[in-house]
């Protein structure tokens, strides 16, 4: 087979998506101020890395006389990670710290009682949040949004410190959430 790099540059469509031109937008319960700037959501500014989302549909064997046949299963979602740069005013940090605290306080591991844990009628409960990720064109136009329903973080990583460097402080939070969809 010869090689089409002809075809191939006319099925790169505006020579291809590019990883870096994406921002990510996070909601946070309502007792919680979102952080911002100017106009901007923190978080469109200062996310500094994340990734389309996965999902897996599981799969399992049904036996009929000594033969497996595979059979579809639940859709299933692994977590969600954002790394995130650290501005000294710890806005974001700050405030993904409080939300944690809220599900889970530091003393006494109970939730606090400012977030909802109703679920009724299909809402989430008010510590879970939907986030979108948006992805751009060269042009600046969105080509595709990701939304995320029900996330609230479940890990958030150390920020390391060192008199050696002069690296702007990041950190990384990990989301969990119910699903994604895109969103055309």
């Amino acid at each position: 087979m010869a090689f089409a790099l002809t075809e191939f540059k006319q099925g790169l469509a505006q020579g291809g998506a590019r990883s870096s031109l994406f921002n990510v937008e996070f909601s946070y319960p309502t007792s919680i101020t979102a952080p911002q700037i100017g106009t901007f959501n923190s978080s469109e500014l200062l996310v500094k890395a994340t990734s389309i989302p996965a999902s897996t549909v599981g799969s399992y064997e049904v036996f009929y006389h000594g033969k497996a046949v595979k059979v579809a299963g639940d859709r299933t979602f692994d977590t969600w990670d954002t790394t995130i740069i650290n501005d000294e005013d710890f806005a974001i940090r700050d405030a993904i710290e409080e939300w944690m605290q809220l599900i889970s306080d530091h003393k006494l591991n109970t939730r606090d009682k400012q977030i909802s844990t109703s679920i009724l009628e299909g809402e989430n409960a008010e510590y879970k949040q939907d986030m979108v990720v948006k992805q751009f064109g060269k042009d600046g136009k969105v080509v595709r949004k990701y939304q995320f329903f029900g996330a609230f973080p479940t890990a958030l990583s150390a920020i390391n410190l060192d008199w050696g460097t002069q690296d702007i402080e990041e950190f990384t939070c990990t989301w969990t959430y119910d699903r994604w969809n895109t969103i055309q």
